[in-house]
Protein backbone atom coordinates (compact mmCIF):
# COMPACT_ATOMS: atom_id res chain seq x y z
CA UNK A 1 0.00 0.00 0.00
CA UNK A 2 3.24 2.16 0.76
CA UNK A 3 4.68 1.73 -2.83
CA UNK A 4 0.83 2.55 -4.06
CA UNK A 5 0.51 5.57 -2.08
CA UNK A 6 4.01 6.77 -3.32
CA UNK A 7 3.84 6.03 -6.97
CA UNK A 8 0.75 8.01 -6.85
CA UNK A 9 2.67 10.42 -4.77
CA UNK A 10 5.34 10.52 -7.68
CA UNK A 11 3.03 10.88 -10.91
CA UNK A 12 0.79 13.61 -9.30
CA UNK A 13 3.85 15.58 -8.50
CA UNK A 14 5.17 14.87 -12.14
CA UNK A 15 1.62 16.25 -13.20
CA UNK A 16 1.81 19.29 -11.52
CA UNK A 17 5.00 20.29 -12.31
CA UNK A 18 4.18 20.36 -15.98
CA UNK A 19 3.34 23.74 -16.55
CA UNK A 20 1.50 24.30 -19.26
CA UNK A 21 -0.20 27.54 -20.09
CA UNK A 22 -4.19 27.93 -21.26
CA UNK A 23 -4.83 28.64 -24.67
CA UNK A 24 -5.38 32.70 -24.40
CA UNK A 25 -5.61 35.78 -26.57
CA UNK A 26 -3.93 38.93 -25.28
CA UNK A 27 -4.94 42.37 -25.82
CA UNK A 28 -2.23 45.04 -24.39
CA UNK A 29 -1.00 48.37 -24.75
CA UNK A 30 2.66 47.10 -23.11
CA UNK A 31 5.36 45.25 -25.91
CA UNK A 32 8.35 43.53 -24.34
CA UNK A 33 10.28 42.67 -26.90
CA UNK A 34 12.70 40.99 -24.73
CA UNK A 35 10.78 38.67 -23.84
CA UNK A 36 8.51 38.92 -27.09
CA UNK A 37 5.44 39.21 -24.38
CA UNK A 38 2.22 41.16 -24.27
CA UNK A 39 1.47 42.48 -21.14
CA UNK A 40 -2.77 41.95 -20.93
CA UNK A 41 -3.98 45.46 -19.65
CA UNK A 42 -7.22 45.35 -20.23
CA UNK A 43 -10.26 44.21 -22.33
CA UNK A 44 -10.98 48.50 -22.69
CA UNK A 45 -8.98 50.41 -24.96
CA UNK A 46 -9.06 54.11 -25.79
CA UNK A 47 -8.89 54.85 -29.70
CA UNK A 48 -5.19 56.39 -29.45
CA UNK A 49 -3.93 53.56 -27.06
CA UNK A 50 -1.06 51.56 -28.34
CA UNK A 51 -3.01 47.97 -29.15
CA UNK A 52 -0.82 44.56 -29.75
CA UNK A 53 -2.56 41.27 -30.26
CA UNK A 54 -0.81 38.06 -28.98
CA UNK A 55 -2.28 34.29 -29.27
CA UNK A 56 -1.06 32.06 -26.91
CA UNK A 57 -1.81 28.43 -27.84
CA UNK A 58 0.43 26.45 -24.22
CA UNK A 59 1.42 24.21 -26.21
CA UNK A 60 3.25 24.03 -30.05
CA UNK A 61 0.99 24.64 -33.31
CA UNK A 62 -0.58 21.60 -34.42
CA UNK A 63 -2.09 23.67 -37.66
CA UNK A 64 -0.57 25.50 -40.67
CA UNK A 65 -2.52 28.61 -40.78
CA UNK A 66 -3.37 30.90 -38.29
CA UNK A 67 -6.48 33.59 -38.96
CA UNK A 68 -7.44 36.34 -36.55
CA UNK A 69 -10.24 38.11 -37.80
CA UNK A 70 -12.37 41.61 -36.18
CA UNK A 71 -15.87 41.96 -36.50
CA UNK A 72 -17.94 44.05 -35.10
CA UNK A 73 -20.51 43.84 -32.02
CA UNK A 74 -20.14 41.54 -29.35
CA UNK A 75 -19.16 37.73 -28.61
CA UNK A 76 -23.30 37.35 -28.24
CA UNK A 77 -23.85 39.05 -31.32
CA UNK A 78 -21.33 39.20 -33.72
CA UNK A 79 -21.54 41.24 -36.41
CA UNK A 80 -19.93 42.03 -40.10
CA UNK A 81 -16.27 41.39 -40.09
CA UNK A 82 -13.75 44.49 -40.29
CA UNK A 83 -11.10 42.81 -41.29
CA UNK A 84 -8.78 39.48 -41.15
CA UNK A 85 -4.88 38.49 -41.17
CA UNK A 86 -3.79 34.84 -42.14
CA UNK A 87 -0.49 33.79 -42.04
CA UNK A 88 1.42 30.36 -42.44
CA UNK A 89 2.91 28.86 -39.07
CA UNK A 90 4.56 25.74 -37.84
CA UNK A 91 4.82 23.41 -35.25
CA UNK A 92 7.74 25.26 -33.97
CA UNK A 93 5.65 28.37 -32.53
CA UNK A 94 3.51 28.61 -30.08
CA UNK A 95 2.38 32.26 -29.69
CA UNK A 96 1.74 34.62 -32.91
CA UNK A 97 2.01 38.26 -32.45
CA UNK A 98 -0.18 40.85 -34.34
CA UNK A 99 1.28 44.16 -34.23
CA UNK A 100 1.77 46.91 -36.90
CA UNK A 101 3.62 50.42 -37.01
CA UNK A 102 1.72 53.19 -37.37
CA UNK A 103 1.83 55.98 -40.01
CA UNK A 104 2.38 58.70 -37.51
CA UNK A 105 5.54 56.51 -35.59
CA UNK A 106 5.54 53.24 -33.17
CA UNK A 107 3.23 50.37 -32.85
CA UNK A 108 -0.59 51.27 -34.25
CA UNK A 109 -3.11 52.22 -32.38
CA UNK A 110 -6.38 50.39 -31.34
CA UNK A 111 -8.45 52.52 -33.92
CA UNK A 112 -5.85 51.61 -36.15
CA UNK A 113 -5.44 48.02 -35.84
CA UNK A 114 -9.31 47.28 -35.27
CA UNK A 115 -9.81 49.57 -38.52
CA UNK A 116 -12.47 51.36 -36.44
CA UNK A 117 -13.51 54.94 -36.96
CA UNK A 118 -16.26 55.03 -33.83
CA UNK A 119 -15.44 53.58 -30.43
CA UNK A 120 -17.81 50.50 -29.67
CA UNK A 121 -16.98 46.81 -29.08
CA UNK A 122 -14.73 44.68 -31.33
CA UNK A 123 -14.33 40.63 -31.30
CA UNK A 124 -11.19 39.25 -32.01
CA UNK A 125 -11.52 36.01 -33.46
CA UNK A 126 -8.76 33.48 -33.97
CA UNK A 127 -8.76 30.09 -36.37
CA UNK A 128 -6.38 27.60 -37.04
CA UNK A 129 -6.90 25.96 -40.46
CA UNK A 130 -10.53 26.64 -40.83
CA UNK A 131 -11.44 25.83 -36.66
CA UNK A 132 -12.41 28.40 -34.79
CA UNK A 133 -10.03 27.95 -31.77
CA UNK A 134 -10.42 31.16 -29.56
CA UNK A 135 -12.31 34.43 -29.56
CA UNK A 136 -12.11 37.63 -26.87
CA UNK A 137 -14.37 40.88 -27.05
CA UNK A 138 -12.72 43.91 -26.60
CA UNK A 139 -14.21 47.31 -25.92
CA UNK A 140 -12.96 51.08 -27.71
CA UNK A 141 -13.71 53.79 -25.56
CA UNK A 142 -13.68 57.75 -26.71
CA UNK A 143 -10.34 59.60 -25.85
CA UNK A 144 -10.22 61.33 -22.46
Amino acid sequence: MKKVTLVLFVFVALLTGCNVEKTAIVCGREWNPNLEVVADTASEFEMKDQLIVQFRYGKNFDFAKLKTAFYEGTLANKGSEIWNHEVAVSEKMGVYTLQGKSRHGGLMTARELCRKKEPGPVVIEVSGDGKVLLSKQILLTKNR
